[in-house]
């Protein structure tokens, strides 16, 4: 098989069996070969705690593979460095001093027996207290992952975001109803079961609310937005998500578009867009939705971006404020005089900032800190 084939055949699998847990081995196998890996690993769980984690391993004892991930995984000092890269592909031993790691009890006791020293990691998804990574492991005789690996995970790991994102907004919801229709019904988004045309499906509480706000609409029974703009910017960008999907067409990110609300003083709806399994799954309510569209009202506090980045980046209440507060536009000046606090104990956040979020400049500082919070569909 030719990777065209393979990897149009992987992309239908993550939509098609990301929200089953029961078939991650298989959607994990693909990806793992892929990307001419040897051990693959796929995790969702909770930042929390609150929850157990679920996770498959491909290409390694499952009971083995346990016993890393329970005793052994907080020990990884590599874990920092992934945690700090939300969103993008990376090889996980670029964060450490290679020999500093060898020489750590971990790899003597585990990387090296299992022979998985070489890793390429995505932390791709972040929604609510849910976190997604996927991860593919090598030895040191197949070498580091290099350009063209990084490369293929990045063909994919846009599409494990858009199902995966989906997957973890419902599971939180399912985890206090057991009906899809009612668990759809408790979350704070709005979404739109639509097909290719955007005639809608199935609408959930959230989303009627929106409706009757008056800045979406459903016009002969399709979803659009009292900007015309905005309505030709979705309809295309839906159509392209299901081409992507059909492996049709590459889609290189997957960002969340911002819809104006001309008729409110609030700030714009954040829009994404999530395509649905192609067979008869308990999360699609109608034979005619191909994809959800999750509409998101403004409203985020500043407590809550704090509380998202100090876990993201593990930094202090104070630097996780700081940091909240340059990621929505606000000067140093600005944050020291509303704190009041000292510009020197601000510069001294900053530069705690600066390393550990792995940055040099207060620019590459905001894009680090804006594209984190950007992984969620907060």
């Amino acid at each position: 098989m030719g990777d065209l084939d393979q990897y149009s055949r992987l992309i239908g699998d993550v939509y098609e069996l990301s929200g089953d847990p029961q078939q991650w081995g298989i959607l994990l196998e693909g990806v793992t070969r892929f990307v001419d890996g040897r051990v693959g690993q796929l995790a969702v769980f909770s930042l929390k705690q609150q929850r157990k984690p679920t996770w498959r391993v491909w290409g390694h004892d499952p009971q083995d593979y346990k016993t890393f991930l329970y005793r052994h995984a907080t020990e990884d000092p590599r874990l920092s460095y992934i945690l700090s890269n939300p969103g993008r592909i990376i090889c996980g031993e670029d964060g450490v001093d290679p020999e500093q790691f060898r020489a750590t009890a971990m790899f003597r006791e585990v990387v090296e027996p299992m022979d998985l020293e070489h890793s390429l990691v995505s932390y791709f998804a972040q929604e609510a207290d849910v976190m997604a990574t996927v991860c593919a492991m090598r030895g040191r005789g197949q070498g580091a992952f290099g350009a063209p690996e990084k490369q293929k995970l990045g063909l994919v790991v846009p599409h494990l975001r858009r199902a995966f994102e989906l997957y973890a907004l419902l599971d939180e919801a399912k985890a206090k109803v057991g009906d899809i229709a009612a668990a759809l019904d408790i979350v704070d988004a709005g979404i739109f079961l639509v097909d290719a045309d955007m005639r809608v499906a199935h609408v959930n509480m959230a989303g009627d609310a929106m409706v009757k706000e008056g800045d979406i609409a459903l016009r002969g029974g399709k979803l659009a937005f009292r900007d015309d703009r905005a309505s030709r910017q979705v309809a295309a960008a839906v159509a392209l998500a299901l081409a992507a999907a059909r492996g049709e067409a590459n889609l290189p990110h997957a960002e969340h578009m911002e819809v104006p609300r001309p008729n409110s003083d609030s700030g714009p709806y954040r829009v994404s867009l999530h395509p649905l399994p192609l067979g008869t799954g308990n999360v699609k309510l109608a034979t005619r939705s191909q994809i959800a569209v999750v509409v998101r009202a403004p409203g985020r506090s500043g407590t809550d971006v704090a509380r998202r980045l100090q876990t993201t980046f593990r930094l202090t209440p104070s630097e996780a404020a700081l940091g909240a507060a340059l990621a929505v536009g606000a000067s140093l000046a600005d944050f020291a005089q509303q704190r009041s606090v000292a510009m020197s104990t601000v510069r001294s956040q900053l530069k705690a900032l600066y390393e550990k979020t792995d940055t040099n400049r207060q620019g590459e500082l905001v894009a680090r800190l804006r594209e984190s919070l950007d992984l969620s569909l907060v």
